[in-house]
């Protein structure tokens, strides 16, 4: 299968601070990826990167063989790549509700029973059906980043980028998104780059994981792979694991 996402020699930098230093990697279509590292390894860089947030310095991210490295935003989304940051942003004062509704209009080209179609699957997918007409305000912050993907897959993506999805989770709700993200990812058959340092999250999805150290790829394995690598320890857990 060939790869839907495609990066290569990619490099970032602000001002003399080097970030991306030739990030290369590819993921086929249907297949996750977990980006796991340390602070500051580049991981939130790259994701912002590749949605057109930062303009790489050098290096190329291709989406099913066509470049958009040098594409706005909006211009991405178009093509099918949709986004949860670490830091949920619903409409608060809207429900449940009406927060995916508002995503589902962003699609033209539907009728009203296609978007409602749309609105029920995506909720019964993160598992708010029966919050539907709750204020977004008032769910847990765990429920809060549940809606928030249900936001970002509501376009029914091509790729699903998830930054710390599990971010301020109880152990419960870390699980309960795992099997959102591998239904997502199984079901949907939705490609998936999870950038995430929860390992018990990590390890419930049971996806290769790319390991990045100072702004490269430094390693590629399952989870068994990366816990065992000597220098993988060295770079995540510490010089002592």
């Amino acid at each position: 299968m060939s790869d839907l996402v495609t990066v290569e020699n990619l490099h970032k930098s602000f001002g003399g601070l080097q970030v991306l230093r030739g990030m290369s990697f590819g993921v086929p279509e249907g297949e996750m990826r977990v980006l796991l590292g340390p602070n500051g390894c580049g991981k939130s860089t790259f994701l912002k990167t590749m949605i057109g947030l930062h303009r790489p310095s050098a290096g190329e991210i291709r989406l099913a063989g066509e470049r958009i490295d040098g594409l706005h935003p909006h211009e991405i989304a178009r093509l099918g790549v949709s986004t949860k940051l670490q830091v949920p942003s619903v409409f608060r004062e809207l429900s449940v509700y009406q927060n995916i509704r508002i995503a589902v209009q962003r699609e033209t080209g539907r009728d009203a029973r296609s978007r409602n179609m749309v609105i029920d699957e995506t909720l019964d997918m993160i598992g708010l059906i029966t919050q539907a007409g709750n204020r977004a305000g008032n769910l847990s912050h765990g429920h809060q980043q549940w809606l928030e993907i249900g936001m970002a897959i509501a376009s029914q993506p091509r790729i699903l980028l998830l930054d710390e999805p599990t971010a301020g989770m109880t152990p419960e709700e870390t699980q309960q998104t795992a099997q959102i993200v591998l239904r997502l990812n199984r079901q949907k058959g939705m490609t998936v780059i999870i950038v995430e340092h929860d390992m018990a999250f990590v390890s419930a999805l049971d996806a290769p994981i790319l390991v990045l150290n100072q702004g490269s790829i430094f390693f590629e394995g399952t989870l068994r792979q990366v816990r065992t690598h000597q220098g993988v320890k060295e770079i995540y857990f510490g010089s002592r694991a």
